[in-house]
């Protein structure tokens, strides 16, 4: 039995050895997989007694696999049985382990066991330590033993620990640990590629002679470029320009011709720096798109040119050139104008359309008063219900007083259903047989034979209200016009129109257009200019108002901002400021070409006037190919253009930023330097480039994508495209993806698109999150204000009053610190708190002072008064309100209230407690 039991042993013992070195066979030959299938089974089963030659071999497969388990199970072999066996590969072998796990270095490491191990152990530590995964810090930490003790640094450099870590830096562009490596270790390293960034630690230490003492060894040694191209930025960093040129002149590379092109630049040759770089000494040719626009600011409109190139700006065009007809096919065209257009030609149900559409868009506000108007004269009056009820009454009943009373909302109804001729006849029937001859009936008479096509008549018919009725004024230049009396139309539009009559901000267009069609600009200087921002820009340029024009650059956007700025281009003598008007047309410019145009204008015009320095040092290339930067290095163009953007040198800053997005595929740079161009892009209103550059981020990972729809939200609701915005911030997947500054924002934003589209509960979700965020701060007012008074009508007046608050911090405009402080004190009044309603009330009266926030504050104070009992003081108020509103409805409504409580103080109701 016992001879079995030797037998089996022996057997087992035999198989195993054969195992084993089978496995030594497969790691000799790479086959570190398969090594590590045999080695486990070895360990799992039992191990040879005799394992200690096979544990190196059987160790290093385990760390090339990571096979942290084997490896675990080996170190207990080898601590049990070996414990003084290569003692430091062991120490490494188990710090290795421990930080595969999630230890740190710091945990797991014993300085002082490590520095007492013989130089032959610290280089076996370390060469497992070469392979562990550790952080960049650790790392360095560990370099820094080597920094006083000569046996840590042999035994680094022998390792390869050193090597290793100098190229992962060199990999990184980590310059202050190149530096450091450098600095302590430059003599041991030896590998040909730390040559060069050896040379390029010795210039950044300013140490000239020594980098070209190496480089012209290196350079005797191989006739490499990129030696021959250090060797002259050495020169150049001397300041021997001649020698640096010199030697950049036997290359080509785009580095060495900027290279040559700073030469020159320092050495006064400006004009030979700007021919180097291979830029524009010809006047460019204008492309189509911007003289579409710079006709348009000059009244000489084409609307099929504008249609082509400027699609929102299309029916504009239409109502300034008085066209009849439009093409309905064109997209992207703006709502409020498209509304408008067919209101004046009788389309009442596609007007009506277009006015809906405009209402929900955030694009052109300032238009929203006269959409609200024309809606209301459009639907206030059912019109198939009225011309039924109305044609009974002219049907069956006309001996009775209701049949003269309904002529009038009868002919309104027939014009609202399009029976223009119909409505003219009726009125015309009521003048004669009823004498009806009121104001309302004679203009709607008027528009009706406008409608019809009768300009003539129609014009007759409205002349005599035009000097009271800014409607009929409106319809009788349309129909002079219309009837061929151009010059006539011309005359009543530059004598009648001001600010303050309806329709300001097209009959300004059409002054303008007249003006420059009928040759008569001169005669606009006597005008009151217009205050909507696009007549504004036409009577700027037209009339040569360049002040004007200065402060509509930021007031507008697309075609007409890129007019205005040629005009001021164009019309500028000093050359600094023609070249700063350059700079934002390129910088806001909507297409490629004209961006290009304002690129090259600019140029002719530096070589033209000799003024190199102010077109070179905005050139982000030229900046960033200064061979006192390393151009190799992202990092330094990005941190350079955080620079220029902390100094608000957004177009300087924005041209780096799109050179590092195109450089890199690193998401950890291309990311936030496309955040920062589409955070510019929105700062100067150009949301097409927005878009553009959005898509200069990869969408790989779902992160990539969300933040790529996140910007998409931000620019579309900018813009004014809520439906766009909507679907782009819906797409965001996870609201953590988002970098953390903007998540609250981005939910302010879909907060308010959510409750634009009526889906209430998901903006009540948002606005929780908003809350109990408490980053307030990082949303805008307009959001704070909208977002609050949808939490009060919810009943969350508690956190409604919470964004009033934030609202008013933020408050910078007169209106705004009224507007919040109004709707503050209202939400203070619904809760009780009527004291503090009351003490905010009057301060929008007495600290403020803002129509029409001022005189409504002032009625509801003087409410709480009055039902305090505070007569005397409640009048004091009202006298005032009175006094700023005068005969309007709000001034009737104080006087009435006045009145009741001088009734309560006769009639000794409650006595007012003094």
């Amino acid at each position: 039995m016992k001879k079995f039991i030797l037998a089996s042993l022996l057997l087992a013992a035999t198989a195993s050895a054969a195992d084993i070195n089978f496995g030594i066979k497969l790691y000799k030959d790479g086959m570190y997989d398969l090594a590590d299938q045999t080695f486990s089974r070895i360990l799992s089963e039992e191990p040879p007694q005799n394992i200690k030659p096979y544990l190196v071999p059987m160790a290093e497969t385990f760390l090339k696999t990571k096979d942290i388990k084997s490896l675990e199970k080996l170190l207990k072999i080898w601590q049990s049985r070996y414990p003084s066996y290569r003692k430091g590969f062991y120490l490494g072998l188990k710090t290795f382990v421990n930080i595969s796990e999630g230890k740190k270095l710091k945990d797991t490491f014993n300085e002082t066991s490590f520095l007492s191990l013989p130089v032959k152990e610290k280089i076996d530590f370390l060469k497992v330590m070469a392979k562990a995964p550790l952080s960049t810090d650790e790392k360095f930490y560990i370099l820094t033993l080597g920094k006083k003790k000569i046996d840590v640094k042999g035994a680094l450099s022998d390792s390869g620990f050193l090597e290793e870590f100098a190229k992962e830096a060199i990999k990184n562009k980590n310059q202050e640990i190149m530096d450091y490596i450098f600095a302590n270790y430059g003599d041991w390293l030896k590998g040909k590629e730390f040559e060069l960034p050896y040379i390029k630690y010795l210039e950044r230490q300013k140490r000239y002679d020594d980098a070209l003492i190496r480089l012209k060894k290196l350079y005797r040694k191989e006739k490499n470029p990129k030696i021959l191209f250090e060797m002259a930025r050495v020169y150049y960093l001397k300041g021997n320009y001649r020698t640096a040129l010199k030697l950049a002149k036997k290359l080509n590379s785009k580095e060495a011709r900027f290279l040559r092109a700073w030469a020159y630049f320092k050495s006064g040759k400006k004009r030979d720096a700007f021919k180097e770089l291979g830029m524009n000494i010809e006047k460019p040719e204008m492309p189509e798109s911007l003289k579409t626009a710079v006709s348009f600011v000059e009244g000489k409109i084409n609307p099929q040119k504008i249609k082509k190139f400027y699609p929102d700006y299309y029916y504009r065009a239409l109502l300034f050139t008085f066209s009849p007809v439009a093409d309905e096919n064109v997209k992207g065209v703006n709502y409020h104008d498209a509304g408008m257009f067919f209101f004046e030609r009788g389309n009442f149900d596609k007007s009506f359309n277009y006015l809906k559409k405009a209402i929900t868009s955030r694009k052109d506000n300032y238009l929203t008063p006269r959409t609200l108007f024309l809606i209301g004269k459009i639907a206030v009056t059912n019109k198939d219900m009225g011309t039924m009820l109305y044609s009974q009454i002219a049907s069956n009943f006309q001996n009775t007083p209701y049949y003269r009373a309904s002529i009038v909302p009868y002919a309104k109804s027939l014009l609202l259903k399009g029976n223009f001729d119909a409505a003219a006849k009726i009125l015309e029937y009521g003048k004669e047989q009823f004498r009806i001859k009121s104001p309302l009936a004679t203009k709607l008479k008027g528009e009706a034979l406008f409608y019809e096509g009768n300009y003539r008549k129609a014009a007759a018919t409205l002349k005599p209200i035009i000097n009271t009725d800014d409607e009929a004024l409106h319809f009788f230049i349309l129909s002079e016009f219309f009837e061929g009396r151009r010059q006539t139309a011309f005359e009543y539009l530059r004598l009648k129109i001001n600010n303050e009559k309806l329709f300001s901000e097209v009959n300004y267009g059409r002054l303008c257009y007249l003006a420059a069609k009928l040759r008569k600009t001169s005669y606009l200087k006597k005008v009151t200019p217009p205050n909507e921002p696009v007549t504004a820009a036409m009577f700027a340029a037209i009339t040569g108002n360049r002040k004007l024009m200065k402060k509509l650059i930021f007031k507008t956007a697309g075609m007409i901002r890129e007019g205005l700025l040629f005009k001021l281009a164009a019309t500028e003598k000093n050359p600094s400021r023609k070249f700063y008007y350059l700079s934002l047309l390129k910088a806001v410019a909507e297409n490629p070409q004209t961006t290009a145009f304002a690129e090259k204008m600019q140029e002719y015009n530096a070589y033209r006037y000799g003024k190199f320095d102010e077109l070179l040092l905005n050139n982000p290339e030229f900046i960033a190919y200064n061979p006192e930067n390393d151009i190799s290095d992202i990092n330094s163009i990005v941190e350079k253009a955080n620079d220029y953007y902390e100094a608000k040198a957004i177009l300087k800053a924005y041209g780096l930023y799109k050179m590092a997005a195109e450089r890199t595929t690193d998401p950890a740079v291309r990311i936030p330097a496309t955040a920062r161009m589409v955070d510019i892009d929105l700062k100067l209103k150009n949301f097409r480039r927005a878009v553009n550059d959005i898509n200069l981020i990869p969408d790989k990972t779902q992160r990539e994508k969300d933040i790529k729809n996140f910007l998409l939200t931000e620019t579309f609701y900018k813009a004014g495209k809520l439906l766009d915005a909507l679907n782009a911030g819906k797409a965001v997947s996870d609201i953590n993806n988002i970098p953390e500054n903007d998540r609250v924002k981005f939910a302010a934003t879909m907060a308010s698109l959510y409750k634009l589209a009526g889906n209430e509960e998901e903006a009540m979700k948002l606005l929780n999150y908003i809350v109990k965020s408490g980053h307030l701060s990082e949303i805008n007012y307009d959001d704070l204000v909208n977002l609050a008074l949808f939490l009060d009508k919810k009943g969350k007046r508690e956190e409604a009053i919470k964004l009033l608050k934030e609202a008013n911090r933020k408050a910078k405009k007169k209106e705004q610190k009224a507007e919040s402080l109004f709707w503050l004190a209202s939400i203070e009044e619904e809760t009780g708190n009527r004291e503090k309603a009351l003490m905010d009330y009057l301060k929008i009266y007495y600290e403020i002072g803002t129509e029409p926030w001022t005189s409504t504050a002032l009625y509801r104070a003087a409410s709480i008064l009055e039902n305090k009992g505070s007569y005397q003081q409640a009048l004091k108020l009202l006298k005032k309100v009175v006094k700023i509103k005068g005969q309007s409805p709000e001034g009737i409504k104080a006087l009435e209230k006045m009145k009741e409580i001088e009734k309560k103080i006769k009639g000794g109701v409650n006595a007012e407690r003094q």
